[in-house]
């Protein structure tokens, strides 16, 4: 049986292998007739029924597997995160190109890096890009209002590593259209970095019982990010990096205690907070009927909090 620390490693380098082998699965997909990108949701499919599963066997906390309507309200997400991300970075392309059509490169410098060094190179972009906003998100209140929606869960699983508004999702990928189109990937890097976008934010929210390490100092690990989703402000208002920690060593806000989490997790100074897709959707739009509804708590001495945020 694997130890949390072992474990870790072991869920690392699984991703890190579907993110590598994705380009060989896809030719070998390709071949028997699938379509270009097939690998992405052949590896995406395997590795969410793999997390699912360990998250019921080796629970970080088992009061953190959602029920039913929980279930329904991320599923809801997956689908408008999806959708939102993935047309806000082809919009993003597209005004660089309308803009600035010199400034797109086509299978330049970096499509000589071959695929490593591409996805090196993109993740550090578009993580940098993905910190930039999301720092700004919990320091600014209008922002924190949408962004608010992906600290709601009060327990954390690979199922609402996507519950993120629509506005907050599409914001982000025109942004990352944008930087990732100045560089020119090429299609085998391009498949690459999706893979490994769309595998390292469930690993990042999983309900698994884990032990990271050293591997903290490098990626954006589970341990780090639990501390992210903490309701108090002083601990959540940290470590911001989606795949790596980089950025947030690099700018003073990576955050990693000695002892165990021990904060509950959810929208601090808001235990009264809306839990259901509909609702969660409004939220940007009903900030301060939701903040009447907690007033007893926002307004307490305690958890401070910034100005900016009010």
């Amino acid at each position: 049986m694997l130890t949390p620390r072992q474990r870790s490693y072991a869920l690392h380098g699984v991703c890190a292998a579907l993110t590598l082998g994705s380009n060989p699965l896809d030719r070998h997909l390709q071949a028997r007739g699938a379509g270009p990108g097939s690998s992405l949701l052949v590896n995406t499919t395997g590795w969410y029924a793999l997390l699912f599963g360990l998250e019921r066997l080796k629970p970080a906390d088992a009061g953190w597997n959602p029920d039913g309507a929980e279930a329904r309200t991320d599923g809801a997400f997956f689908v408008t995160t999806a959708v939102a991300a993935l047309g806000g970075q082809a919009l993003g392309a597209k005004i660089l190109q309308w803009l600035r059509p010199d400034l797109v490169r086509h299978g330049g410098a970096i499509g000589r890096l071959g695929v490593v060094g591409g996805v090196v190179v993109s993740v550090l972009t578009s993580d940098f890009v993905h910190y930039s906003l999301h720092r700004l998100s919990h320091q600014w209140g209008p922002a924190w209002r949408v962004h608010s929606v992906h600290h709601s869960p009060e327990g954390l699983h690979i199922l609402n590593a996507s519950r993120f508004h629509p506005i907050d999702a599409a914001v982000e990928g025109v942004l990352e259209g944008i930087a990732l189109g100045l560089f020119g990937f090429s299609e085998r890097q391009h498949l690459a970095h999706l893979t490994m976008r769309s595998t390292y934010g469930q690993l990042q929210h999983c309900n698994i019982e884990l032990d990271s390490g050293p591997i903290d100092f490098v990626m954006a690990t589970p341990d780090l990010h639990r501390w992210h989703h903490s309701e108090v402000y002083a601990e959540g208002d940290n470590n911001y990096g989606a795949i790596v920690s980089v950025w947030d060593r690099l700018f003073g806000t990576f955050f990693r205690p000695e002892r165990p989490l021990d904060s509950p997790l959810g929208v601090g100074r808001m235990p009264s907070f809306p839990q259901r897709f509909k609702n969660l959707l409004a939220v940007p739009f009903r900030w301060g009927a939701i903040k009447e509804r907690n007033a007893e708590t926002w307004y307490a001495p305690d958890n401070p909090i910034l100005e900016s945020r009010s």
